[in-house]
């Protein structure tokens, strides 16, 4: 099992979004996260978080005094604490990055690999060791903190008072508990094409809690494929949203207004000057009897 930070967004000037991922799970059941901070990629580490239950999201919501990390001239550092069902013996840590996704460190000879190497004597325990050194925060990169911070909230003005709509994200899950009723553990395949324990997906639950995003929808097209006895019309358009969070593929989307369900089939990202400012997904609109439409919704949140 590896665990990777995949993005962090510094939300100024308030708090920290992270998103990571688990790669090569070898388990079924419940995975725990702890989420770990630092002013230094050396520590010593705060644990901010503690035991988030199969998630792969969250908001370090920084306090007045926490704010100031945010400063140009610092940096904060980030590191990710699993626990596989087996328990604290197979835990894992994961890369450590930065608020530019990054740990500023040039790496020494082949990919960093976590792992208990070195003796950390100020905390006592083994901490991970990247392989790697340390290198200074330079201007060029403090100016390419304040142009994103910049960009970032130019966007979200735009989404939210000109030409966004509100949608709801369904992250597809790619751990946890393997579904009891269609998951053939031999074969590794589902054998109910419509199962309404995990959605087709596998995974119990199928679909991570939904959060809301705002999105921009562009051109719609339609494609018409005629079979020996029916017609049937699929509607293709692109949607674009803000750099987090991430999507993927397999993702769903609703939309908020009409409760029409769309699934994520291609991901595209936008950059200015190698920032990253958001992203622009294809999906394709989902047949009513879709199994997609029972992942339930609640009407609160509709």
């Amino acid at each position: 099992m590896q665990v990777y930070i995949t993005h962090v967004l510094p939300w100024y000037p308030t708090s920290v979004h992270l998103q990571w991922r688990l790669d090569e799970v070898t388990e079924s059941g419940t995975f725990l996260f702890d989420v770990e901070r630092s002013g230094s990629p050396d520590g010593p580490w705060t644990t901010i978080v503690i035991g988030l239950t199969n998630t792969y999201t969250y908001a370090d919501p920084l306090d007045q005094e926490d704010a100031n990390l945010l400063s140009l001239t610092r940096d904060i550092y980030y590191r990710i604490r699993a626990v596989p069902p087996s328990g604290e013996v197979n835990a894992v840590y994961s890369t450590i990055v930065n608020l530019d996704e990054h740990a500023e460190t040039e790496v020494v000879g082949p990919r960093p690999v976590m792992g208990f190497q070195v003796l950390d004597p100020a905390q006592h325990e083994h901490a991970p060791y990247t392989g790697a050194t340390i290198q200074p925060v330079s201007d060029q990169l403090a100016r390419k903190r304040l142009l994103r911070r910049k960009i970032m909230r130019d966007e979200y003005i735009r989404l939210r008072r000109l030409t966004g709509s509100e949608f709801f994200l369904l992250q597809r899950r790619h751990f946890g508990t393997r579904c009891p009723v269609c998951y053939d553990p031999a074969t590794h395949e589902i054998l109910v094409s419509r199962c309404l324990s995990c959605y087709s997906t596998s995974w119990v639950g199928g679909f991570f809690p939904p959060r809301l995003v705002l999105g921009a929808p562009q051109e719609q097209i339609y494609q018409t494929t005629i079979g020996p006895q029916t017609k049937d019309d699929v509607s293709h358009f692109r949607i674009q949203f803000l750099d987090f969070p991430r999507m993927d593929r397999g993702d769903l989307i609703i939309e908020r207004a009409r409760n029409r369900r769309y699934l994520v089939e291609e991901v595209y990202t936008t950059t200015i000057k190698t920032i990253q400012v958001h992203q622009t997904v294809t999906v394709t609109e989902l047949e009513r009897q879709a199994i997609e439409y029972s992942v339930p919704v609640t009407p609160l949140t509709l």
